[in-house]
Formats: C-alpha cells, structure tokens, sequence
C-alpha cells in the first residue's frame, strides 16, 4: 500500500502544479515536480530499507509508473473531453495550447510512462528469487498492463487508434496495474 501512497502524494503535487502554473508547458513542469515528490514521498516512506539499489529502483519506478499512468489517463481523457466540446460548437479560452500539441505531449509522457513500466518490470524479475502464486499473478497482471499499454502506444502512433479506445486501454491498463500492486495483496491477505 505505501506504492499508493507514492503515486497518490505524486498525483496530488501534479495537479497541483497544474491548478498554480498556467503556461503552455505545464505539462512537464507539473510532471517533473511528481517525480520529485515520488522520490521525497519514496524516501520518506522507505528511508530504513534502502539497503538494495534494485529494491530501490524497482519500488520508485513502479510507483512513478503508477502515478504517470494516473496522468497520462487523466490528460487523455480531458482532451478527448475538449475535443468533444469543439465538435459540439462550444469554443472555449481554457486550452492553453493547441489541441495536436496537446496530443504529441500526451504521447511523450506515455512513451514515458512505458519506460518507467517497464523498468519496474525489468527490476521486478531481476529482484524475483522465490517463484510464489504472488509474485505470479502480480506478473501476469503487470504484463497485461504492460502489453495493453505498449498496443495503445503503437496503435496511436501508427495505426490512427481513435482517442475514445485509447482512453478505454489507458483505463484498462491502469485498473490492471492497480490489481497487480494493491489488489493482490489484499487477496493474498484475506486468504492468510
């Protein structure tokens, strides 16, 4: 649960960067400042087990990966929202920045997002030695996201995938990221 705790405080930090600063590049500014409360929040929480740079690794980039996610489906689904609304006639002063601009970013920070997933992947097998029904299923569940994530990317990118499918993928990937890391332990839990 303390994952949650990262992403969430490191979600907080993002929006509100995002609420104080009103310029055409919020998007990365407010991005960077939730890495940085990540890592604060990550070692504020995990200062006394700081004794594997892997376990270290692993548990800061699963957890950004988490919070990028949280972003990138989040800005998603506000310009598709924003997008809906200039179809339907109603023009409004509150997009800071064009609307392709505002896609190439979104794009970037999920080419990100994917790095950060992947790495947590990467530092998750490398730290794995004991194979247990756990350790599988938050496998398992971490690839699904990982594979629906990586077909999102490429279906955008190359395959003109409409923005409503895009969203729907970045939901499904996000829910099965979160069974992965928080859903499972509690299974595990309420078995035990």
């Amino acid at each position: 649960m303390n994952l949650l705790y990262i992403a969430i405080s490191s979600s907080i930090a993002y929006f509100s960067i995002k609420m104080l600063y009103k310029r055409s590049n919020y998007i990365y500014i407010s991005t960077f400042v939730a890495c940085l409360a990540g890592l604060i929040s990550y070692f504020s929480i995990y200062s006394d087990t700081l004794n594997s740079w892997v376990m270290s690794l692993h548990l800061y980039v699963t957890a950004m990966s988490i919070t990028l996610l949280i972003i990138v489906t989040y800005e998603v689904f506000l310009l598709e929202w924003r997008v809906n609304k200039l179809k339907s006639g109603e023009f409004s002063n509150d997009i800071p920045f064009s609307i392709e601009k505002n896609y190439k970013t979104n794009f970037k920070l999920s080419g990100i997002g994917i790095i950060f997933l992947s790495l947590a992947l990467i530092s998750g097998f490398y730290i794995t030695d004991i194979v247990s029904t756990e350790i599988q299923l938050k496998a398992l569940y971490t690839s699904i996201s990982w594979l629906i994530y990586c077909s999102i990317l490429i279906g955008t990118k190359y395959f003109n995938l409409k923005t409503k499918y895009a969203v729907r993928g970045l939901i499904f990937t996000l829910m099965f990221l979160l069974i992965a890391y928080m859903g499972n332990s509690y299974i595990f839990s309420t078995i035990a």
